[in-house]
């Protein structure tokens, strides 16, 4: 697991029931995008798992 440094997105997932495969596969899809800013990667993570988006493709 990655060190978190700036958004403790991994507590907020585990929070709301958030499958880990599924916070696998968000990590891996913002990574794309931010694949040098860090600070950028963990705020989009923290904002697709705090918008329970994800919701949708789980149930």
């Amino acid at each position: 697991m990655k060190k978190i440094a700036y958004f403790d997105y991994q507590k907020v997932a585990k929070e709301m029931n958030l499958p880990d495969i599924t916070l696998k596969k968000i990590e891996k899809e913002v990574k794309e995008e931010f694949p040098k800013d860090s600070m950028m990667y963990e705020l989009h993570v923290l904002r697709a798992v705090r918008s329970k988006y994800w919701q949708k493709s789980v149930k």
